[in-house]
């Protein structure tokens, strides 16, 4: 059964909901340390990047690759979705980027887009890495037996920014015991089919080319043989546009720590697809939340991912956030919670031990015990650990700033010499 024109009107109606970011909001709170507000180590580890940067806004030609690695902090793409507005409305937009249907997950889904499935799917994030799904570039697998199943997705414009896309790439498994898929436009007609015995480049990868922008298109199932084809089984989706800019791929998980995403049986062979030429990795919180923080280990896990994603993409260019500030659950209520600032030590050891730029949130923050400064002015959740809306978009603003601090130091001095 296809979903019901009442539904995909209903959606439309929702997609210009966003709201312009406030981007001076954080200096109503004097606790935020915005002195503190820099990206650390940056001159030599992010060179390169910045090069990069200054050529595509000089010329107004070729590609930034950005992924955003994370947790259920980054999950939602708030924080991310500020930072990912803002640098595209400066250096151009080359798309929404990495999405993944996490409402078919049954999960949280960004509101920059939004999908409606008619079937049931497995799901798996990779936090439960003992589930039989393996896991790929976004961190969560769904999986249907469902011949008639679909997925309709639709793109919603940002303030500024307008996501309609003309490539579409699915990463999923492929192969003759998988369906073949069909992709379809807002007025169903076909656009393009993904055989599952087609020859590939990618054993995870089909590409679509459209030849002009759309913002929605059904993902739908097709069957040629019965007796073979069994299961669709989806990593994730990339949407891109034919513009020069940043294309800023959000990759966030609830509850994910460092260990996870190296469990991941697929992630890195699917993630070099990305052809990142910088990557953020923003955990630590879930590692350092129940006690019993083990810092020689994180560090051992912090340098387990760092190392193979050197090893897949050895000229990216790489940024770790520390985890801000948190509580944890104590018999006496939520309480502070100093395994954050070992974690956040840690982190920053790390950086400094292999040259890599770091952003020190938990400092910014106002550092130990400062999420109750954050709770009382309604920043953060009642849970002392996640933000509110406003708290996320205060930070992708300071990190915002921070970055494009350290790109219009390296411009000045290249333009001195």
């Amino acid at each position: 059964m296809r979903l019901n024109a009442v539904i995909l009107l209903l959606l439309m109606a929702d997609s210009l909901s966003a709201q312009t970011i406030d981007s001076t909001a954080y200096k109503s709170y004097a606790f935020i340390r915005t002195d503190l507000n820099k990206i650390s180590n940056d001159s030599a580890s992010l060179s390169f990047l910045y090069e990069k940067l200054y050529q595509l806004e000089k010329t107004k030609q070729g590609r930034v690759n950005i992924a955003h690695i994370g947790d259920s902090h980054i999950q939602a793409d708030i924080l991310s979705g500020s930072i990912r507005q803002k640098l595209q409305l400066r250096f151009g937009n080359a798309g929404r980027g990495l999405i993944f249907p996490y409402r078919v997950a049954k999960s949280n889904e960004p509101t920059s887009y939004k999908t409606i499935t008619n079937a049931n799917w497995d799901s798996k994030r990779n936090v439960f890495f003992d589930k039989p799904l393996p896991i790929g570039v976004s961190g969560f697998t769904v999986d249907t037996k469902d011949s008639s199943a679909e997925i309709n997705l639709l793109v919603k414009d940002q303030p500024g920014l307008g996501y309609s896309f003309t490539k579409f790439t699915l990463f999923h498994d492929r192969g003759q015991n998988n369906y073949d898929i069909t992709i379809c436009d807002d007025l169903n007609c076909e656009r393009g089919k993904f055989r599952s015995i087609d020859k590939s480049n990618n054993p995870f990868v089909s590409e679509l080319k459209f030849d002009k922008p759309i913002r929605q298109i059904y993902i739908r199932n097709s069957v040629e043989d019965t007796a073979v084809q069994k299961s669709t089984r989806i990593y994730g989706m990339l949407l891109e546009n034919d513009s020069a800019g940043v294309l800023y791929n959000m990759i966030g998980v609830n509850g994910a720590e460092f260990r996870h995403y190296n469990m991941s049986k697929y992630f890195l062979q699917q993630f070099t697809y990305l052809n990142s030429d910088l990557i953020i990795i923003s955990m630590g919180t879930n590692e350092g939340f129940y006690g019993g923080f083990d810092k020689d280990l994180f560090y051992k896990n912090i340098d387990t991912l760092i190392t193979n994603i050197k090893n897949a993409n050895p000229n990216v260019s790489i940024l770790l956030t520390t985890p801000g500030d948190s509580f944890r659950k104590s018999r006496k209520g939520r309480v502070k919670n100093p395994d954050m600032q070992v974690a956040e030590q840690t982190m920053i050891k790390y950086c400094l031990d292999h040259n890599l730029a770091y952003w020190d949130l938990y400092s910014i923050m106002g550092g130990y015990g400062s999420m109750a400064k954050w709770y009382s002015a309604k920043l953060s959740a009642k849970d002392k650990v996640h933000f509110s809306g406003k708290g996320y978009q205060i930070q992708g603003d300071l990190f915002y700033r921070a970055f494009i601090s350290g790109y219009e130091k390296y411009v000045s001095a290249k333009v001195k010499k």
